[in-house]
């Protein structure tokens, strides 16, 4: 069992910390449990009051290695650590507290964490959370410890709790033409890592002639879609993957833009070869889906500039987007909407903590 402390006093502290927790879900281990937070005052310089929790949970990593990825985790929430030894404010910061009864004295780990057995807002929730394990070096309780340290700093109890985010294994990003898919499956992946798969749709080869003639070229596009996602589903999943799996499309999309782009008739047909394709292949345990205003699908599409994308209307997107709604009444997935309009996730980091905030309570 491990055991880490977190604090945080820039910005939303809460944020931040609930941030750590979900992304450490994802990098790091199960997360077993988790303290209360406690309000105390800036310990060794002048500054903010931090809020301060403690976690518990189970890796397969090494010391070391769970080191690199709080470091990691700490740029992902955007502390810039300074070349100095000085205290300093900060919106996150992760140490390792203690790691089973491993003592550790290197150039850059030391565990137990020196001297936590002085510092109230460690003990205070650690001792909640596991008061009977022991100090490997002192050999007392974390309670006792507790009971005995002589910081008397003030501990302010939150009456707002941490939650544990629940691990999904495969996570699919939806929405319309234009709303960014791509770009924010690279900017998840990034933060809780795993493997991407990115929908290969320059390899249809009927895509520009439909946006030339829809009508002419319909059936043709969206067969070839489905075989294509088909196919790269099959592969992806035949060889071990380091979850999550974040794709940038579902499977289920082939069937509402066939029902938007198709006659009646060949819908009909289109959907039995649908069925029979899709019954062996995985579904996402979660869909994100982004949603965006047709103005700013617009100013994406002009922007990323793909050629035979130019000439989509608003009535075209407009469609798309009806056929998603209904697709989220009627489809089995587990699906979560991230309200993306008017934001900025891609430049604006408190935008995109938002969102990851959002897709971690999913």
């Amino acid at each position: 069992m491990v055991y880490l402390s977190l604090g945080s006093n820039i910005g939303d502290r809460q944020l931040f910390l609930q941030l750590a927790i979900g992304l450490i879900i994802y990098r790091i281990g199960e997360v077993k449990r988790v303290s209360s937070i406690v309000e105390t005052p800036a310990w060794g310089f002048e500054g903010d009051a931090f809020y301060n929790a403690c976690l518990s949970l189970e890796t397969a990593l090494s010391p070391q290695k769970v080191l690199e990825e709080l470091i990691i985790i700490e740029k992902i929430l955007g502390r810039k650590r300074k070349t100095t030894k000085e205290y300093q404010a900060r919106n996150i910061d992760l140490d390792i507290l203690l790691f089973g009864e491993k003592i550790i004295h290197s150039h850059n780990l030391s565990i137990p964490h020196p001297r936590m057995e002085k510092r109230n807002f460690v003990l205070a929730p650690l001792a909640e959370i596991a008061p009977e394990t022991l100090h490997p070096i002192l050999n007392k309780s974390l309670e006792q410890l507790y009971l005995e340290t002589e910081d008397t700093a003030q501990i302010n109890s939150i009456k707002d709790n941490l939650f544990i985010p629940k691990r999904k294994k495969f996570i699919a990003i939806e929405g319309n033409i234009g709303a960014g898919k791509t770009t924010f499956t690279h900017q998840l992946h990034s933060a809780v890592g795993g493997t991407l798969l990115l929908e290969n749709f320059y390899d249809n080869p009927y895509l520009a002639d439909f946006y030339h003639d829809p009508e002419a070229h319909a059936l043709k596009v969206e067969t070839a879609f489905l075989e294509q996602r088909v196919v790269q589903l099959s592969y992806f999943f035949k060889d071990k993957i380091k979850s999550p799996i974040i794709a940038d499309f579902s499977l289920e999309k082939s069937l509402l833009f066939a029902q938007q782009n198709l006659s009646e008739a060949d819908f009909t047909d289109y959907k039995k070869e649908y069925i029979i394709a899709s019954t062996k292949l995985p579904q996402p345990d979660l869909v994100l889906f982004l949603a965006q205003s047709i103005p700013q699908l617009q100013e994406n599409i002009q922007k990323r500039g793909r050629d035979f994308e130019q000439g989509i209307s608003d009535h075209y997107l407009q469609k798309i987007e009806t056929g998603y709604a209904q697709w989220q009444k009627n489809s089995c997935l587990n699906i979560f909407e991230l309200n993306t309009k008017e934001m900025d996730f891609v430049h604006d980091k408190d935008a995109f903590y938002s969102l990851l905030a959002t897709f971690f309570c999913a």
